[in-house]
């Protein structure tokens, strides 16, 4: 799955300085407001600042029964703030600063709510983490937070296909045949898995950036980076977000369905390299990723493959294959190839540590620990 994750930047520590504290204890996340949002005081703004405080503050992540958020649409509402390691923000090191930058009314009668994570870096400089985006409404006169893709499902177009419901970013023009295309891939994962076909929402854009905006962060690291097709599964609503220009990423829905089959988790090189097998990765196929890593080895020969070390994308400019999609792809190619799919769903139902995959490895292709590197290297050859 590639999770683009999100920027913009304070110049100097002075707003921290001339900010109103919220909350700022050893026990408590420093949250400030910035003094240029001049209506954090009003009666409405006011009681939604502390809301979104006082959840920041529960250390709550991913609770079903969360008062603090609508779950009338989604069951797990804040899940997207799992690259920002919401639970465990108090207790980071370094510290982290949370200011509330803006405020202010959207449509529908919502209010959007604008929040910066600052820290400081090892050279004393200042880094920011995130923009988070949410937005709060009022139900039984109580505010409650909405995040940014249920709100949006109320603006963007939708059009549904077989079990798909697609929300439609307002600057791409939908394609039906790419649509019926996924379509069938659905289908195609419910034989597989042998399940109904799954129901599920799809947000589609015609880049990542703007995904990562509906997701809930009007900024992160690698937001802008070159390469701007991706997209991430939400596993526990299931949803697909898909900023690849087009209503097919067969590649997310793969997760979807192992993530309703096999929910106790698996290991991500195995789970990624699944997804990548039966369906590619950034709108290329496992061969075409395949020969990317052939061509980097040839340059590279004494280069180490290693599940505890190795991660992003070959350096070869493209920005396109991730190390552990592709090898993690090669080796369900492998396994398949000589043990078929039940091996693989194995795989996915019992292999979580590093460890584990290295014994499903040695017992599917016998292929020792201090023997991968090499094999991997040997077999694209």
């Amino acid at each position: 799955m590639n999770r683009i994750l999100l920027f913009i930047l304070f110049s100097t520590i002075t707003n921290f300085i001339q900010a109103q504290k919220i909350e700022n204890d050893t026990n408590s996340l420093n949250i400030i407001i910035d003094k240029n949002v001049l209506n954090a005081e009003d009666e409405n703004e006011n009681e939604i600042i502390k809301l979104w405080s006082n959840y920041l503050n529960s250390g709550e992540y991913k609770n079903p029964t969360s008062i603090y958020w609508d779950r009338s649409e989604y069951p797990i509402p804040d899940y997207f703030l799992w690259p920002v390691n919401i639970k465990n923000i108090k207790s980071r090191t370094p510290k982290v600063q949370c200011t509330v930058i803006g405020i202010y009314p959207v449509e529908n009668n919502h209010y959007a709510l604008k929040t910066s994570l600052t820290s400081i870096g090892a050279k004393g400089e200042i880094v920011l983490e995130a923009i988070l985006s949410v937005f709060a409404k009022k139900i039984n006169e109580k505010y409650v937070l909405v995040n940014s893709s249920q709100y949006h499902k109320g603006l963007w177009e939708k059009k549904q296909v077989g079990q798909i419901n697609y929300y439609v970013h307002p600057n791409h023009k939908f394609d039906k045949q790419e649509a019926d295309k996924m379509n069938a891939f659905n289908e195609k994962m419910a034989k597989l898995f042998n399940i109904p076909a799954i129901s599920f929402d799809y947000f589609v854009s015609n880049y990542s950036r703007e995904i990562v905006k509906l997701w809930g962060y009007d900024y992160m690291p690698k937001i802008y980076i070159p390469g701007q097709t991706g997209g991430v599964a939400d596993i526990s609503n299931g949803l697909v977000y898909a900023g690849n220009n087009s209503e097919y990423y067969p590649h997310e829905l793969v997760h979807l369905y192992t993530n309703e089959v096999y929910p106790d988790g698996y290991h991500f090189w195995l789970n990624e390299g699944f997804a990548t097998y039966l369906a590619g990765s950034g709108g290329y196929d496992l061969d075409w990723h395949i020969e990317k890593l052939k061509a980097y080895i040839i340059e590279n020969p004494d280069f180490e493959i290693s599940f505890k070390t190795l991660k992003g994308y070959i350096p070869n400019g493209l920005h396109s294959t991730e190390f552990r999609y592709v090898i993690g792809g090669l080796i369900c190619k492998k396994v398949y190839e000589s043990n078929g799919m039940k091996a693989l769903f194995d795989g996915l139902k019992n292999v979580r540590t590093d460890e584990e995959l290295y014994q499903f490895i040695e017992e599917k292709l016998n292929v020792k620990q201090a023997d991968f590197s090499e094999y991997i290297k040997r077999i694209i050859k």
